[in-house]
């Protein structure tokens, strides 16, 4: 089977031609759900969408506010809503990692970015249910300036930050630390010094959720009202690889993730908290 990876080599190579033209790519989409057409009448959903993480056949849609939907997307089905336990943040992103808190977790460990405030990334223990906060990282260097996002490497055991460093996107690169890193009050808290190397991510105007895959990043990027697109960057060489147009979607991109081959991206409708769209990107 074709690795996810080389799916992009066409894109890439149309991307390629194209920048020298100064413009972007379009690549083939389609809705794959407007959560609000599984949700029960029941339900009610506060805050507007955010982070978007899948493990498996779930998809885990995070609100502002730390409202949580957990959906079956293979059988696109509501499987339950709950709030993050002692959590209320923007949850901006949102990525699963590689630890489980126990042998009984049913999913690894969910790394949810608080962005604004105190911009730490609270770690939970999750089920389709509920959660329960096992671990809170912060950061203590004085670089990053307004908000900072959290993004997990899972299959690297790394952790980076997504933040901005007079006025450059930057990416700054660290060891996932484990839960038993934790003090006696579940933090732990990264130095600069902790920092294995940073990346400039590009002209990237309104910073919306990542994702890594491999060597590539995935940065969605825009609003409604501006351009949407969304960057991919190789993380190693901090070179673009891809700037693919989100312009055709009429909705506010926010978290995306991939499972298999498929890369999918959840949007947020202005006033609607329940009609978060999820779309499917084919990049082959």
């Amino acid at each position: 089977m074709i690795r996810f990876a080389m799916l992009l080599t066409m894109i890439c190579a149309a991307v390629a031609a194209a920048a020298q033209k100064g413009s972007v790519v379009s690549v083939p989409t389609r809705p794959v759900l407007d959560v609000a057409d599984i949700l029960p009448d029941s339900v009610a959903i506060e805050g507007t969408t955010q982070g978007f993480a899948m493990h498996g056949r779930y998809a885990f849609s995070l609100h502002d506010g730390g409202m949580c939907v957990a959906i079956d997307m293979k059988r696109r089905r509501f499987v339950g809503a709950f709030r993050l336990d002692g959590y209320t943040g923007h949850c901006n992103n949102a990525s699963f990692g590689a630890e489980r808190y126990d042998r009984r977790s049913r999913f690894p460990l969910l790394y949810v970015s608080e962005c604004r405030g105190g911009r730490a990334c609270y770690v939970h223990d999750v089920t389709t249910e509920g959660s329960r906060l096992v671990q809170t990282i912060r950061y203590d260097g004085e670089e990053c300036t307004g908000p900072m996002d959290w993004c997990v490497d899972a299959p690297a055991r790394m952790i980076y930050i997504y933040c901005t460093i007079g006025k450059i996107r930057m990416f700054k690169r660290f060891r996932l630390p484990r839960l038993s890193d934790s003090d006696a009050r579940g933090e732990v808290r990264l130095r600069p010094e902790d920092c294995l190397g940073s990346i400039p991510v590009g002209d990237v105007a309104i910073p919306q959720g990542s994702m890594i895959r491999g060597r590539l990043l995935y940065l969605p990027d825009g609003l409604p009202s501006r351009d949407r697109r969304l960057h991919i960057v190789d993380v190693v060489t901090a070179r673009p690889v891809a700037l693919v147009d989100l312009n055709s979607i009429e909705y506010e991109p926010e978290g995306l993730a991939a499972k298999g081959r498929r890369l999918y991206m959840s949007f947020h409708t202005t006033g609607d908290p329940r009609r978060n769209r999820i779309y499917r990107f084919d990049l082959r």
